[in-house]
């Protein structure tokens, strides 16, 4: 009868370590998680960041000129370049210090279209995260400095 009953508690000490040991892949996974949100929160903040930069650029060059005006004006003016730009705090050093480009990604991985009205008293702005064919997040404001992100109607995320 003893040996009936150390071969149980044997048995039983068995499952629960089989069962610990399955549990932990599981716990390692989820503590890589957050680390992988930290990067996406850190990406969408750079992004919305840059759009208030742009928001605050277009604001100056149209109380100083009287109109909105392109990407490449915004560039050609010094608001914006390879050496960063002067219309992002130092709180957020990725967007004030960052190097700003001509081509489709003005910053490495987010595609800028801005979009100007006729007679330069409007503007649309759409920030597009080139990395994320899946759910397409992007920034988007206008001359009212209104910030919205959004992303494809598909998206479950």
């Amino acid at each position: 009868m003893k040996a009936m009953m150390a071969t149980k508690r044997k048995a039983a000490a068995l499952v629960v370590l089989a069962g610990t040991l399955l549990a932990m892949p599981g716990t390692h996974a989820q503590k890589s998680s957050p680390g992988v949100q930290d990067r996406e929160k850190e990406r969408r903040s750079l992004a919305i960041n840059l759009v208030r930069a742009i928001n605050a650029a277009e604001t100056n060059y149209k109380s100083k000129q009287g109109a909105y005006v392109n990407w490449e004006t915004l560039l050609g003016n010094g608001d914006f370049g390879d050496k960063g730009t002067k219309w992002s705090s130092e709180s957020f050093p990725t967007v004030a210090h960052a190097m700003y480009g001509r081509g489709p990604e003005i910053v490495p991985g987010w595609k800028l279209r801005l979009s100007i009205s006729k007679q330069g008293n409007a503007y649309d702005l759409l920030l597009e995260d080139v990395s994320d064919p899946k759910c397409g997040y992007a920034v988007v404001s206008d001359e009212r400095g209104v910030i919205r992100q959004s992303k494809t109607i598909d998206c479950a995320t």
